[in-house]
């Protein structure tokens, strides 16, 4: 009798000692992807706000090569600097008149 006993609560706390490991797990995979300081939520969007300003940086430096490449053409001469003036900002010199011509499409 205590044989039998014994096998049926060896066996009843076999299962509950595999559902506790399960539940723990499941609670630590909870706990982890939404509660934690460093949950998996947050280093997915943080990877992705990473990935997006790793873009931006490609982006401003290809604008600073071009930027720095027109302004050594810019400081280049006069000649240059006149023409840059009157396309970009339209001045003029006393004695001319501009005229703009806007073509619609």
């Amino acid at each position: 009798m205590k044989e039998k006993i014994k096998k049926i609560f060896g066996k009843v706390k076999d299962f509950t000692v595999k559902n506790a490991m399960w539940i723990v797990g499941v609670l630590f995979v909870v706990w982890i992807t939404f509660f934690d300081d460093f949950s998996l939520i947050d280093r997915f969007e943080k990877m992705s706000k990473l990935h997006e300003l790793r873009e931006n940086e490609k982006y401003y430096e290809q604008e600073n090569l071009e930027n720095s490449t027109r302004l050594d053409e810019l400081m280049s001469g006069k000649e240059e600097l006149e023409k840059f003036a009157r396309e970009q900002y339209y001045m003029k010199e006393d004695d001319e008149d501009i005229f703009l011509v806007i073509l619609e499409e």
